[in-house]
């Protein structure tokens, strides 16, 4: 009988005229054009389209699926231009990861359970399903906290959907590879009340700057006087 996904166990002919190896190579190739590694697998008796794009990683901690991961490296550095372990790299390059923190900003999200130092799939860009920490219920972004994701006024995936409620363990529906934001205060008006200079005050965040320099103003107070 043939297994679920189409292929044949070995030494199962096929009425025949193709061999279980030349089958499953098929296969493979069916789904190499039906997307896979680009975010569309091949699913079990139907095509199921993904959101995300992922990649290979070897984690050293166990993640669930849906967990994250920071991206350490990869699991093999290429040393040239071919040959070695610049053809393992060319041909299947896998991700390092381990445990998040708050300073992480290269991050993943596991699409199926990893045990530490096996290889499995992860999101690394498009949609992608995760489990959050809520901090505010108007947060529009997520980013690393110590070991998991937590929501905030920037971060590098774009919340578009989240569970209602502040708190852990909460689903939500992210979209990796935002654009780095930086929450700045900045002085939008200046006016002159009854007791002395009012300064406008509103919070901006900057998209794509990590470490903004905005420029100073200094105000006379002799000027007032």
């Amino acid at each position: 009988m043939s297994r679920p996904d189409g292929r044949l166990e070995p030494g199962q002919p096929l009425r025949g005229a193709i061999s279980a190896r030349a089958w499953n190579r098929a296969q493979d190739a069916a789904d190499l054009v039906l997307g896979a590694g680009t975010g569309v697998e091949a699913g079990v008796g139907s095509t199921a389209l993904k959101p995300y794009s992922w990649a290979f990683c070897q984690p050293s901690v166990t993640v669930a699926r849906w967990g994250v991961l920071a991206i350490t490296g990869v699991a093999i550095t290429p040393t040239g231009e071919s040959g070695g372990a610049t053809a393992s790299f060319e041909e299947m390059p896998v991700l390092t990861g381990g445990t998040p923190s708050a300073t992480t900003t290269a991050w993943c999200v596991a699409v199926e359970p990893i045990e530490s130092g096996k290889i499995g799939k992860v999101a690394v860009g498009g949609v992608v399903q995760c489990k959050v920490e809520v901090d505010k219920s108007d947060d529009k972004f997520v980013g690393c906290s110590s070991g998991g994701l937590k929501t905030g006024v920037k971060g590098e995936g774009l919340i578009l959907y989240k569970e209602s409620g502040t708190g852990s363990g909460k689903w939500a529906l992210v979209r990796l590879g935002t654009t780095a934001t930086t929450e700045l205060d900045v002085i939008t008006g200046v006016t002159l009340g009854s007791s002395g200079l009012v300064f406008t005050r509103e919070t901006v965040y900057v998209i794509g700057k990590k470490s903004p320099s905005p420029s100073s103003l200094t105000v006379s107070t002799t000027a007032c006087t």
